[in-house]
Protein backbone atom coordinates (compact mmCIF):
# COMPACT_ATOMS: atom_id res chain seq x y z
CA UNK A 1 0.00 0.00 0.00
CA UNK A 2 1.31 3.45 -0.91
CA UNK A 3 1.52 5.98 1.91
CA UNK A 4 -0.80 8.84 0.95
CA UNK A 5 0.64 12.33 1.10
CA UNK A 6 -1.93 14.85 2.24
CA UNK A 7 -1.18 18.20 0.70
CA UNK A 8 -0.94 21.06 3.21
CA UNK A 9 -3.50 23.85 3.07
CA UNK A 10 -2.74 26.29 0.28
CA UNK A 11 -2.47 30.00 0.99
CA UNK A 12 -5.04 31.20 -1.54
CA UNK A 13 -3.72 34.76 -1.48
CA UNK A 14 -0.16 33.65 -2.14
CA UNK A 15 -1.24 31.38 -4.98
CA UNK A 16 -3.38 34.10 -6.55
CA UNK A 17 -0.48 36.57 -6.43
CA UNK A 18 2.01 34.08 -7.84
CA UNK A 19 -0.17 33.33 -10.88
CA UNK A 20 -1.69 36.78 -11.44
CA UNK A 21 -0.92 38.29 -14.85
CA UNK A 22 0.20 41.90 -15.19
CA UNK A 23 -2.34 44.60 -16.10
CA UNK A 24 -0.67 44.86 -19.52
CA UNK A 25 -1.16 41.13 -20.09
CA UNK A 26 -4.80 41.35 -19.01
CA UNK A 27 -5.47 44.23 -21.41
CA UNK A 28 -3.77 42.34 -24.23
CA UNK A 29 -6.02 39.36 -23.47
CA UNK A 30 -9.02 41.68 -23.46
CA UNK A 31 -8.16 42.75 -27.00
CA UNK A 32 -7.73 39.12 -27.99
CA UNK A 33 -11.16 38.32 -26.60
CA UNK A 34 -12.69 41.25 -28.47
CA UNK A 35 -11.19 40.05 -31.74
CA UNK A 36 -11.93 36.34 -31.39
CA UNK A 37 -14.85 35.86 -29.00
CA UNK A 38 -17.01 39.00 -29.14
CA UNK A 39 -17.35 39.73 -32.86
CA UNK A 40 -20.85 41.15 -33.29
CA UNK A 41 -21.37 41.29 -29.50
CA UNK A 42 -20.40 44.89 -28.81
CA UNK A 43 -22.71 45.40 -25.83
CA UNK A 44 -21.53 42.21 -24.15
CA UNK A 45 -17.91 43.17 -24.74
CA UNK A 46 -18.62 46.62 -23.25
CA UNK A 47 -19.78 44.83 -20.08
CA UNK A 48 -16.55 42.81 -19.96
CA UNK A 49 -14.35 45.82 -20.71
CA UNK A 50 -16.00 47.90 -17.98
CA UNK A 51 -15.66 45.33 -15.18
CA UNK A 52 -12.08 44.45 -16.19
CA UNK A 53 -10.94 48.08 -16.21
CA UNK A 54 -12.67 48.75 -12.90
CA UNK A 55 -10.92 45.74 -11.35
CA UNK A 56 -7.54 46.79 -12.72
CA UNK A 57 -8.12 50.25 -11.23
CA UNK A 58 -8.63 48.68 -7.80
CA UNK A 59 -12.40 49.10 -7.71
CA UNK A 60 -13.45 45.44 -7.94
CA UNK A 61 -15.36 45.62 -4.64
CA UNK A 62 -17.61 48.37 -6.04
CA UNK A 63 -18.80 46.23 -8.95
CA UNK A 64 -22.41 45.81 -7.88
CA UNK A 65 -25.47 45.34 -10.05
CA UNK A 66 -26.61 48.95 -9.62
CA UNK A 67 -23.19 50.38 -10.51
CA UNK A 68 -22.96 48.32 -13.71
CA UNK A 69 -26.59 49.01 -14.58
CA UNK A 70 -26.23 52.78 -14.26
CA UNK A 71 -22.97 52.79 -16.24
CA UNK A 72 -24.05 50.50 -19.09
CA UNK A 73 -27.85 50.35 -19.15
CA UNK A 74 -28.98 53.64 -17.61
CA UNK A 75 -30.65 56.16 -19.88
CA UNK A 76 -33.40 58.64 -19.59
CA UNK A 77 -34.89 56.41 -16.91
CA UNK A 78 -32.38 55.49 -14.19
CA UNK A 79 -31.51 51.80 -13.93
CA UNK A 80 -33.39 50.06 -11.11
CA UNK A 81 -32.31 46.44 -10.33
CA UNK A 82 -35.65 45.81 -8.62
CA UNK A 83 -37.50 46.00 -11.95
CA UNK A 84 -34.71 45.53 -14.51
CA UNK A 85 -32.73 42.28 -14.82
CA UNK A 86 -30.46 43.36 -17.71
CA UNK A 87 -27.24 43.14 -15.67
CA UNK A 88 -28.01 39.65 -14.35
CA UNK A 89 -29.04 38.36 -17.77
CA UNK A 90 -25.99 39.83 -19.52
CA UNK A 91 -23.66 38.51 -16.80
CA UNK A 92 -24.93 34.96 -17.43
CA UNK A 93 -24.42 35.42 -21.19
CA UNK A 94 -20.92 36.78 -20.56
CA UNK A 95 -19.93 33.81 -18.38
CA UNK A 96 -21.15 31.39 -21.08
CA UNK A 97 -19.31 33.31 -23.78
CA UNK A 98 -16.04 33.22 -21.85
CA UNK A 99 -16.49 29.52 -21.01
CA UNK A 100 -17.11 28.64 -24.66
CA UNK A 101 -14.06 30.62 -25.79
CA UNK A 102 -11.69 29.03 -23.29
CA UNK A 103 -13.09 25.59 -24.12
CA UNK A 104 -12.36 26.15 -27.81
CA UNK A 105 -10.07 28.65 -29.54
CA UNK A 106 -8.74 30.05 -26.27
CA UNK A 107 -7.92 26.81 -24.49
CA UNK A 108 -4.17 27.50 -24.74
CA UNK A 109 -4.30 31.26 -24.04
CA UNK A 110 -1.83 32.29 -21.36
CA UNK A 111 -4.23 34.65 -19.54
CA UNK A 112 -7.65 33.53 -18.32
CA UNK A 113 -10.37 36.08 -17.59
CA UNK A 114 -13.40 34.80 -15.69
CA UNK A 115 -16.34 36.19 -13.75
CA UNK A 116 -17.27 33.79 -10.93
CA UNK A 117 -20.93 33.28 -10.22
CA UNK A 118 -22.31 35.19 -7.27
CA UNK A 119 -20.71 38.50 -8.22
CA UNK A 120 -19.50 40.72 -11.04
CA UNK A 121 -15.81 41.19 -10.16
CA UNK A 122 -13.57 39.46 -12.73
CA UNK A 123 -10.63 37.21 -11.90
CA UNK A 124 -7.37 37.06 -13.84
CA UNK A 125 -5.18 33.99 -13.86
CA UNK A 126 -1.92 33.09 -15.58
CA UNK A 127 -2.33 29.61 -16.99
CA UNK A 128 0.27 27.10 -15.83
CA UNK A 129 1.89 25.47 -18.84
CA UNK A 130 2.38 22.24 -16.89
CA UNK A 131 -1.27 21.17 -17.15
CA UNK A 132 -1.43 19.79 -20.72
CA UNK A 133 2.22 18.76 -20.64
CA UNK A 134 1.78 16.71 -17.49
CA UNK A 135 -1.32 15.06 -18.90
CA UNK A 136 0.45 13.96 -22.07
CA UNK A 137 3.60 12.90 -20.21
CA UNK A 138 1.61 10.52 -18.04
CA UNK A 139 1.15 8.27 -21.06
CA UNK A 140 -2.59 8.69 -21.25
CA UNK A 141 -4.60 7.42 -24.17
CA UNK A 142 -4.60 10.09 -26.93
CA UNK A 143 -7.84 11.95 -27.40
CA UNK A 144 -9.11 11.45 -23.85
CA UNK A 145 -10.44 14.60 -22.17
CA UNK A 146 -8.57 16.14 -19.25
CA UNK A 147 -10.13 15.50 -15.82
CA UNK A 148 -9.89 18.04 -13.00
CA UNK A 149 -10.36 16.57 -9.51
CA UNK A 150 -11.61 19.26 -7.16
CA UNK A 151 -10.67 18.94 -3.48
CA UNK A 152 -13.51 16.94 -1.95
CA UNK A 153 -15.60 18.74 0.67
CA UNK A 154 -15.81 17.37 4.21
CA UNK A 155 -19.29 17.83 5.70
CA UNK A 156 -17.75 17.57 9.17
CA UNK A 157 -14.94 19.88 10.27
CA UNK A 158 -12.82 17.06 11.70
CA UNK A 159 -12.89 15.22 8.33
CA UNK A 160 -11.13 17.95 6.31
CA UNK A 161 -7.73 16.25 6.37
CA UNK A 162 -9.34 12.95 5.39
CA UNK A 163 -11.12 14.60 2.41
CA UNK A 164 -7.83 16.14 1.27
CA UNK A 165 -6.22 12.70 1.42
CA UNK A 166 -9.00 11.16 -0.69
CA UNK A 167 -8.51 13.90 -3.30
CA UNK A 168 -4.77 13.22 -3.37
CA UNK A 169 -5.37 9.46 -3.74
CA UNK A 170 -7.78 9.99 -6.66
CA UNK A 171 -5.28 12.20 -8.50
CA UNK A 172 -2.45 9.75 -7.80
CA UNK A 173 -4.44 6.79 -9.15
CA UNK A 174 -5.81 8.73 -12.13
CA UNK A 175 -2.30 9.79 -13.16
CA UNK A 176 -1.44 6.10 -13.54
CA UNK A 177 -4.56 5.15 -15.49
CA UNK A 178 -3.82 4.84 -19.21
CA UNK A 179 -7.42 5.80 -19.99
CA UNK A 180 -7.33 9.09 -18.08
CA UNK A 181 -5.63 12.45 -18.31
CA UNK A 182 -5.69 14.48 -15.14
CA UNK A 183 -4.85 18.05 -14.11
CA UNK A 184 -1.92 18.21 -11.62
CA UNK A 185 -2.63 18.45 -7.89
CA UNK A 186 -0.61 21.69 -7.67
CA UNK A 187 -3.33 23.36 -9.71
CA UNK A 188 -6.31 21.66 -8.11
CA UNK A 189 -5.44 22.30 -4.47
CA UNK A 190 -5.62 26.04 -5.20
CA UNK A 191 -9.39 25.62 -5.03
CA UNK A 192 -9.41 24.23 -1.51
CA UNK A 193 -11.47 26.42 0.84
CA UNK A 194 -12.35 28.90 -1.93
CA UNK A 195 -15.36 29.92 -4.01
CA UNK A 196 -15.34 28.96 -7.66
CA UNK A 197 -17.50 28.11 -10.65
CA UNK A 198 -16.93 24.88 -12.57
CA UNK A 199 -16.12 26.72 -15.80
CA UNK A 200 -13.52 28.76 -13.89
CA UNK A 201 -11.94 25.58 -12.51
CA UNK A 202 -11.89 23.98 -15.96
CA UNK A 203 -10.35 27.07 -17.55
CA UNK A 204 -7.59 27.28 -14.94
CA UNK A 205 -6.81 23.57 -15.14
CA UNK A 206 -7.13 23.25 -18.92
CA UNK A 207 -9.70 20.50 -18.34
CA UNK A 208 -12.87 19.29 -20.05
CA UNK A 209 -14.45 17.60 -17.01
CA UNK A 210 -14.61 18.16 -13.27
CA UNK A 211 -14.89 15.44 -10.60
CA UNK A 212 -16.12 16.68 -7.23
CA UNK A 213 -17.88 15.36 -4.17
CA UNK A 214 -18.61 15.43 -0.44
CA UNK A 215 -17.54 13.14 2.40
CA UNK A 216 -19.21 12.48 5.74
CA UNK A 217 -18.70 9.96 8.52
CA UNK A 218 -21.11 8.07 10.75
CA UNK A 219 -19.27 5.87 13.28
CA UNK A 220 -17.03 3.54 11.24
CA UNK A 221 -18.65 4.29 7.88
CA UNK A 222 -17.54 7.05 5.56
CA UNK A 223 -19.86 7.98 2.72
CA UNK A 224 -18.72 9.81 -0.41
CA UNK A 225 -21.24 11.39 -2.80
CA UNK A 226 -19.46 12.07 -6.07
CA UNK A 227 -20.36 13.78 -9.36
CA UNK A 228 -18.72 14.05 -12.76
CA UNK A 229 -19.67 17.32 -14.46
CA UNK A 230 -18.96 19.04 -17.72
CA UNK A 231 -17.08 22.32 -17.46
CA UNK A 232 -20.47 24.11 -17.61
CA UNK A 233 -21.98 22.23 -14.68
CA UNK A 234 -23.97 19.58 -16.55
CA UNK A 235 -23.99 16.42 -14.39
CA UNK A 236 -22.80 13.45 -16.47
CA UNK A 237 -22.62 10.82 -13.73
CA UNK A 238 -23.10 10.56 -9.98
CA UNK A 239 -22.78 7.86 -7.35
CA UNK A 240 -22.70 7.25 -3.62
CA UNK A 241 -20.16 4.91 -2.03
CA UNK A 242 -19.83 3.69 1.56
CA UNK A 243 -16.47 2.50 2.90
CA UNK A 244 -16.18 0.89 6.34
CA UNK A 245 -12.90 0.91 8.25
CA UNK A 246 -10.78 2.68 10.86
CA UNK A 247 -7.39 2.99 9.16
CA UNK A 248 -7.54 6.37 7.42
CA UNK A 249 -4.85 5.69 4.80
CA UNK A 250 -6.43 2.38 3.86
CA UNK A 251 -9.93 3.87 3.66
CA UNK A 252 -8.69 6.82 1.56
CA UNK A 253 -7.05 4.48 -0.93
CA UNK A 254 -10.06 2.14 -1.11
CA UNK A 255 -12.43 5.06 -1.57
CA UNK A 256 -10.34 6.51 -4.42
CA UNK A 257 -10.10 3.14 -6.14
CA UNK A 258 -13.86 2.60 -5.85
CA UNK A 259 -14.62 6.01 -7.39
CA UNK A 260 -12.30 5.50 -10.37
CA UNK A 261 -13.52 1.92 -10.89
CA UNK A 262 -17.13 3.11 -11.15
CA UNK A 263 -16.33 6.16 -13.27
CA UNK A 264 -17.92 5.36 -16.67
CA UNK A 265 -15.55 5.86 -19.60
CA UNK A 266 -18.44 6.75 -21.91
CA UNK A 267 -19.33 9.68 -19.64
CA UNK A 268 -15.75 10.93 -19.90
CA UNK A 269 -15.89 10.92 -23.67
CA UNK A 270 -19.39 12.41 -23.75
CA UNK A 271 -18.38 15.28 -21.50
CA UNK A 272 -15.67 16.48 -23.84
CA UNK A 273 -18.24 17.05 -26.60
CA UNK A 274 -20.76 18.96 -24.46
CA UNK A 275 -21.47 22.57 -25.36
CA UNK A 276 -22.50 25.47 -23.09
CA UNK A 277 -26.18 25.37 -22.10
CA UNK A 278 -28.44 28.05 -23.56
Amino acid sequence: MRLATIAPPVDAGAVETAHRPTPEAVRAQLERLRAHAFIGSDKLYAFLHFVVEEALAGRATTLKELVIGVELYGGVVEYDPRIDSAVRVEARRLRRKLAAYYAGPGREDAVIVSIPTGGYAPRFHQRQDSSPIAAEAAGAEPGMPVLAVLPFTALCVHEKAFAAGVTDEIIYAAERDAHLRVAPRAIMFQFRESRYSLDEVAAHAGSDLVLHGTIRRVQETRRVSVELSSRWGQVLWSDRIDIVGEGELDVQERMAQAILKRLPREALREGASRTPPD
